[in-house]
């Protein structure tokens, strides 16, 4: 692999980096029983769910996958995420489909 592709390393600190910023702004952490916001490996976060909706998976192509359609634009009436933002940058979140669309590399 070249010193391009995208690691889990990077995605991790992406997503705990726009948790960070929300549990800051919100003054609590996310809504336990409903999502933790917090995944040990690329496996974890693949087979995490929110709203029903399994983040990522195989053979799905990157901006396919529920994962990057939550944090780009929300489902139906369930907005963008993490709710009311601060959001994840376009710029991130297609290091975000590099790294699934490249095999989700550790």
């Amino acid at each position: 692999m070249s010193d391009d592709v995208v690691r889990w390393h990077r995605v991790r600190e992406i997503l705990e980096s726009v948790m960070e910023r929300w549990e800051r702004r919100e003054g609590r952490k996310g809504m336990l029983g409903i999502h933790d916001y917090h995944w040990d490996s690329p496996e974890h976060l693949a087979n995490d769910e929110s709203m029903g909706k399994v983040f990522i998976e195989p053979g799905v192509p990157g901006e396919e996958t529920n994962l990057v359609i939550s944090l780009r634009r929300g489902f139906g009436t369930i907005p963008r995420m993490p709710m009311s933002g601060p959001f994840v940058k376009e710029d991130e979140i297609q290091e975000v489909v590099r790294w699934i669309d490249s095999g989700m590399p550790e």
